[in-house]
């Protein structure tokens, strides 16, 4: 092959390209979940690289045994035949915003071409990472709510609970009250500014975690809780009927997840990650695996999700690189479109043949 070239995409290019929108990264994020429960997505196990510790500390530990990391993700979908193929890198360090160093995370989405494996685009992946973290949470909220919920609470207020709120909206036209708690308190009520005036609901900042959730129906937290040990939100915290999102993993503790009514997970590929929940809670005989209902199943329409409106449910909600394949595909998909991105040249000539 003579020549072979990619369009790259800027962190602004791909928001004009659709990365930040709403309703399509909701809709992208909620077939990929079907998808993935017909059997029609591959999830290749993360690479994760921990750096900054002593290397014994990375031995069977459960959680995030350093603040810096590096993840490596790909999938795989076949979307009605449309065969789609990426490659995520995530680089983070939660504390760089406390230092001065710009957001916790950078990444890049690769878009490959599936038959020759050759990239076709590269672009930004913060602003479809969010979107798609985001969105994952909103589709539990969307099939997982109790009838009549009216309220959410936000813990922490950072790019993916902006992301959460927003396609939370989406999905329930009904709200109209969030709570949010963020230890920056400044940071919170620019928050409920923004959100209130965007959405046109009551956003009211709460001066605890506890308060932020203790009357919310729908609870969603995304912080920089690094492990278990960790946890903070109790079983007295969660009022009846609610629905807590565990979105960032580590926020309740074993016995607030352990005496939950009900269990589901986005997808059964969750599974294979063994240091994480909802794998961690079965291993531990907290939870029968046969018992956790995929997501999938519920979209489809062959299970309900929740069966009484008492019911506690913990809505285990696991990102992968599938989401980042749907929403990176639609972007690169609007790039060629619209003319958007630089083409890079990979080689004018290949050296080896």
């Amino acid at each position: 092959m003579s020549e072979a070239s990619f369009i790259y995409l800027s962190q602004e290019d791909a928001v004009r390209c659709g990365a930040a929108d709403v309703a399509a990264t909701v809709i992208d994020t909620e077939r990929t979940t079907l998808l993935a429960y017909q059997g029609k997505a591959i999830e290749a196990p993360t690479a994760t690289l921990f750096w900054g510790v002593p290397p014994e500390k990375l031995k069977n530990f459960v959680g995030y045994p350093s603040k810096k990391r590096a993840n490596i993700h790909a999938g795989y979908l076949d979307d009605d035949g449309v065969m789609k193929v990426a490659l995520k890198n995530i680089p983070s360090n939660p504390d760089n915003p406390i230092n001065g160093k710009g957001p916790r995370a950078s990444g890049l989405v690769t878009i490959l071409d599936p038959e020759t494996g050759y990239p076709l685009a590269l672009m930004d992946a913060m602003v479809i990472s969010c979107m798609r973290t985001g969105a994952l949470g909103a589709i539990g909220v969307k099939h997982l709510r109790r009838p009549g919920s009216r309220s959410v609470g936000l813990i922490g207020v950072g790019p993916i609970n902006q992301a959460a709120i927003l396609c939370t909206a989406e999905v329930m036209p009904e709200l109209e009250v969030a709570f949010v708690y963020d230890l920056n308190t400044e940071r919170a009520e620019a928050f409920a500014t923004e959100f209130s005036r965007k959405l046109s609901i009551d956003v009211r900042v709460a001066s605890s975690a506890r308060e932020a959730i203790a009357d919310a129906d729908v609870i969603i937290p995304a912080t920089n809780v690094q492990t278990i040990d960790d946890a903070y939100i109790a079983p007295d915290w969660l009022k009846p009927g609610s629905l807590l999102v565990d979105l960032s993993i580590w926020d309740a503790t074993f016995e607030t997840l352990a005496r939950a009514d009900g269990y589901v997970m986005n997808s059964t590929i969750s599974m294979e990650r063994k240091t994480m929940t909802p794998s961690v809670m079965v291993d531990r005989g907290l939870a029968k695996e046969e018992e956790i209902i995929d997501l999938g199943k519920v979209i489809a329409g062959e299970t309900r999700g929740r069966r009484e409106d008492k019911d506690v449910i913990v809505y285990f909600a696991r990102g992968m690189a599938i989401y980042d394949v749907m929403c990176g595909y639609r972007v690169y998909q609007n790039a060629l479109k619209d003319g958007v991105g630089e083409k890079l040249s990979l080689w004018q000539n290949a050296f080896w043949s």
